[in-house]
């Protein structure tokens, strides 16, 4: 489904998800107009629903009305990169001569599963090339957006 606007997108959301009990979950929000946008009340939703938010910024959470703050845990390295080298080998370890870069992806991923597996899935079979271009592209975005 295509849109050509925020305001037509959010009054389709409700629209078609009205009266249901759904269950959001909205990644690396860091604007609260993301959040409006997308679940901007529960009155879009029905009885029971629920809605899962990941953010960085602690402000964001308690600018939301109704809000159950729960911190998350992150992966410790040896975690971390056992999960990494899970998905970006289908192995424990690393291939030989691509440990250097895995430490780098798992350093950048700073714990974040979600981070890791996604990361880790879209390396498995690439060359070296693919790994550092994709290295260099999340380090130039992570602070700034998409």
């Amino acid at each position: 489904m295509q849109v050509e606007s925020v305001e037509l997108g959010k009054y389709k959301i409700k629209q078609m998800l009205c009266n249901r009990k759904v269950l959001i979950v909205l990644d690396d929000v860091d604007h609260l107009d993301q959040l409006k946008a997308l679940a901007g009340s529960r009155k879009w939703f029905g009885d029971g629903s629920r809605v899962i938010m990941t953010t960085r910024d602690q402000h964001l959470l308690t600018s939301v009305d109704e809000t159950e703050v729960l911190p998350i845990s992150l992966l410790s390295r040896k975690e971390a990169a056992s999960l990494f080298n899970k998905r970006a080998y289908n192995a424990k370890n690393p291939i030989q001569d691509y440990e250097v870069l895995s430490r780098e992806v798992v350093t950048y991923a700073a714990g974040l599963p979600l981070a890791l597996i996604v990361l880790g899935s879209f390396l498995y079979d690439k060359d070296k090339d693919a790994w550092l271009s994709t290295l260099e592209r999340a380090k130039s975005c992570r602070n700034g957006d998409f």
